[in-house]
């Protein structure tokens, strides 16, 4: 019994270390328009993309920090089935993101903050 722990272990073990650490992608909605991070030349966490979801006349934006602490954002303003991009970086990456609704009259609500691990 004993033997087959050790070899349990020893395979465990093994795999943990062959497999890659990479970052999980995320994306934070709200309704039906959303940001999420992406690649950019093969690096997890590259960029963040804000998308318009929704037919309700409501502009949406992604608010991201990267690994310089300075905190930005993203407007998508040309409405549904759009999009816009972040700048792009393989050496200061995103960090955290979330998506807001830009709403004229009423609250403007936000998704959840989306963090790299």
């Amino acid at each position: 019994m004993h033997r087959i722990a050790k070899l349990a272990a020893v395979v465990v073990t093994a795999a943990a270390f062959s497999t890659p650490a990479t970052a999980q992608a995320g994306s934070s909605f709200i309704y039906n328009s959303y940001s999420y991070d992406t690649q950019y030349i093969f690096v997890s966490w590259g960029k963040v993309v804000v998308c318009d979801g929704d037919r309700d006349g409501n502009s949406v934006k992604a608010h991201y920090t990267r690994d310089d602490g300075v905190s930005r954002s993203i407007h998508e303003e040309r409405g549904i089935y759009n999009c816009t991009h972040s700048e792009a970086s393989t050496t200061n990456r995103v960090t955290k993101h979330r998506s807001q609704q830009i709403r004229d009259w009423a609250t403007d609500p936000y998704g959840p903050w989306v963090y790299r691990v």
